[in-house]
């Protein structure tokens, strides 16, 4: 029985304890999170042992900064017009906040979309 018992905790702790893939993580800054924090498997996630984790997932997440940009202007939550357009997704943000908060209570919102 005893041994029955250390034979499951032992399966267990291998299952939970598997090396993560780059696979695992939706953010850079998740997998970069977990390789700084030392936990098991680390090592995995950095390939070419440069100290940057799933590149990868850092060179998708640069590319989708530097893809224009623009805001599409809704009225009464329907889609109506386009507004300006940005060279990358993180300028368009920061005026969609703007204007949303600049027009809050109006019949207008806004949301940015990729080129």
């Amino acid at each position: 029985m005893i041994k029955f018992i250390l034979l499951s905790i032992l399966s267990v702790t291998l299952a939970t304890a598997s090396p993560k893939t780059c696979d695992q993580f939706k953010t850079y800054k998740e997998a970069k999170s977990y390789y700084d924090t030392k936990k098991y498997g680390y090592r995995s996630l950095d390939k070419n042992h440069d100290g940057k984790p799933c590149e990868i997932l850092l060179e998708k997440e640069l590319k989708k900064e530097k893809s224009k940009a623009r805001i599409r202007i809704y009225q009464y939550g329907s889609p109506s017009n386009f507004g300006r357009e940005f060279s990358s997704l993180s300028a368009c943000n920061k005026e969609m906040k703007k204007l949303n908060s600049s027009h809050k209570g109006s019949d207008y919102s806004y949301k940015c979309e990729s080129l």
